[in-house]
C-alpha cells in the first residue's frame, strides 16, 4: 500500500513537471531574425546567444534565417515575416529612402569593414598605387557604387582603376583566381577565406578616415511604435550576448557550428575576431555598443546622396534610426 502511495505521489510529481516543462515552452516567444547573407562567423554573438540560453530566460527562442541581401531582408520585416533583420546600415538607409518603412534600433558595426583587397607581392603602401590596375566589379552592387567615395576621400579620382565587371557571385572568385589585381569585399568575412587561395593584404575602408555605419539590426517602424518592450528585451539579450562573446571567441564559434555545421571552426573564429574591431568609430567609441552616432550618420547620408542614390531628405535621422535603446550622454 505505501509502495502504491509512493508510486502516486511520483506520477504526481513527475505530471506536474511536465505541465510546467509545457506551460514555458508555450510562454515562449519565438523570435525571427533573417540574415542578410549566409552564416559565417559575423553573425556569431546569435548562435552563441541561443547556445547559452540568453534568449530563453528572456522566454525568447531566436530563429536564425540566412539572407540573400539587405534588400530581401527589409522586404520581409516589411511584410511582417520576420521580427528582426541584420542589414548593411548603408543598405537600409538607401531603401528607406525608396519607401521602406523599417528603422535601425542599433548599431552592430559603427565602422566600416569594406575593403580594397590586392595581391600581397602588389607593392601597395597607399590607395594611390592601385592606379592603373584591374578592379572586378557587379555594376549595381553597393560597393561599386560606393567605392569612388573612398577613393575620393583620398583626393583620388573615381577612374584610378580598370573596371572588370561579373555577375556578384562571381565577383570574389574571380579575384581569387588572378583574373583582377583588386576587389572590394567584407575583410572580416572574407579574409579568412580569400587568403588561404590568394596570399592577399587589404586597405579598408574605415581605417582610410572614410565614414559609413556598417551593420544595423532593423525592424518595422510600426513595431517599434506598438512593441518598444519587446525591441528593448531583445537587444539587451542581444547585446549582452555579443559581449560574451568578443570574451571567449573560441566558444562563440564552436556555437555557430554547433548551429551550422558546413561552417569550418578556425575560419568561423577568425571571422568573428576580426568583426570586434569594427564596433566603434571615433566619435561612437566612448558610447554604448549599439549607438548611433549622428555625427557618423550626418557623413554618411551625405555620402549616400552622392553616391547611393539615397533619395529624400536626409537632415531627419530619426527617418534612419533610433538611440531610444542606447542612450550617450556626452
Amino acid at each position: 500500500m505505501k509502495r502504491l502511495a509512493q508510486a502516486g505521489r511520483w506520477l504526481i510529481s513527475g505530471l506536474l513537471a511536465f505541465a510546467l516543462v509545457q506551460q514555458a515552452i508555450a510562454q515562449t516567444r519565438p523570435v525571427k531574425m533573417r540574415l542578410d547573407w549566409v552564416p559565417t562567423g559575423m553573425y556569431a554573438p546569435f548562435y552563441y546567444g541561443q547556445q547559452r540560453g540568453y534568449y530563453a530566460k528572456e522566454g525568447m527562442s531566436l530563429e536564425i534565417a540566412p539572407g540573400n541581401g539587405s534588400s530581401a531582408t527589409m522586404e520581409g520585416l516589411m511584410r511582417g515575416d520576420l521580427d528582426v533583420g541584420f542589414v548593411s546600415c548603408w543598405g537600409m538607409a538607401v531603401g528607406i529612402g525608396q519607401g521602406r518603412d523599417v528603422v535601425s534600433v542599433a548599431t552592430y558595426t559603427g565602422k566600416n569593414g569594406f575593403a580594397f583587397f590586392y595581391p600581397a607581392n602588389a607593392n601597395v603602401k597607399s590607395l594611390k598605387d592601385l592606379a592603373g590596375k584591374t578592379i572586378v566589379v557587379s555594376p549595381a552592387s553597393f560597393d561599386t557604387l560606393l567605392f569612388p567615395a573612398v577613393l575620393a576621400k583620398a583626393g583620388l579620382p573615381a577612374d584610378l582603376m580598370k573596371r572588370v565587371n561579373v555577375d556578384p557571385s562571381q565577383k570574389v572568385n574571380t579575384f581569387v583566381r588572378g583574373q583582377a589585381d583588386v576587389v572590394v569585399t567584407h575583410y572580416a568575412g572574407s579574409y579568412p577565406q580569400i587568403q588561404p587561395q590568394r596570399d592577399v593584404q587589404y586597405t579598408s575602408w574605415g581605417s582610410t578616415g572614410f565614414v559609413l555605419p556598417d551593420y544595423c539590426l532593423a525592424v518595422k517602424r510600426e513595431r517599434l511604435e506598438k512593441d518598444p518592450q519587446f525591441i528593448e528585451k531583445f537587444l539587451r539579450v542581444t547585446y549582452a550576448a555579443i559581449k560574451d562573446a568578443t570574451a571567449n571567441p573560441a566558444d562563440a564559434a564552436a556555437a555557430s557550428v554547433e548551429y551550422v555545421p558546413l561552417l569550418d571552426r578556425a575560419t568561423t573564429e577568425r571571422q568573428w575576431r576580426l568583426m570586434t574591431e569594427l564596433f566603434f568609430t571615433e566619435d561612437s567609441k566612448s558610447c554604448p555598443h549599439g549607438w548611433h552616432s549622428p555625427s557618423d550618420w550626418t557623413q554618411a547620408l551625405e555620402t549616400l546622396k552622392t553616391y547611393g542614390n539615397l533619395q529624400g531628405d536626409t537632415a531627419n535621422h530619426a527617418r534612419f534610426y533610433t538611440n531610444k535603446f542606447f542612450p550617450c550622454q556626452r
